[in-house]
């Protein structure tokens, strides 16, 4: 199990947005369970599977991932750039 902060926006219309925006991008790969605010995940990816939660408190200006499974050719460090890669262009 590990874990990566990433930005995240403390106004509640933006971050409902951007949640809305990642639910929608993550469909066609798999699943997101939960709130703006915390909630699970699961994809499956051509090279493995990728499960794990979110928590961010109201008014917080980053969001906790804990990847509780990865491709172990990824390393967490490709994922945490991603997840700020998407934020940065929401």
């Amino acid at each position: 199990m590990a874990s990566f902060r990433v930005p995240y926006p403390k106004e509640p219309e933006r971050r409902k947005a951007l949640f809305d925006k990642a639910v929608a991008k993550m469909g066609s790969y798999g699943t997101c369970e939960g709130t703006p605010d915390e909630g699970t995940f699961q994809a499956k990816t051509p090279i493995g599977q990728l499960a794990g939660s979110y928590r961010s408190e109201p008014g917080s200006e980053e969001v906790e991932f804990v990847i509780d499974k990865k491709p172990m050719l990824v390393p967490l460090a490709m994922i945490q750039s991603e997840a700020k890669k998407f934020v940065s262009t929401a």
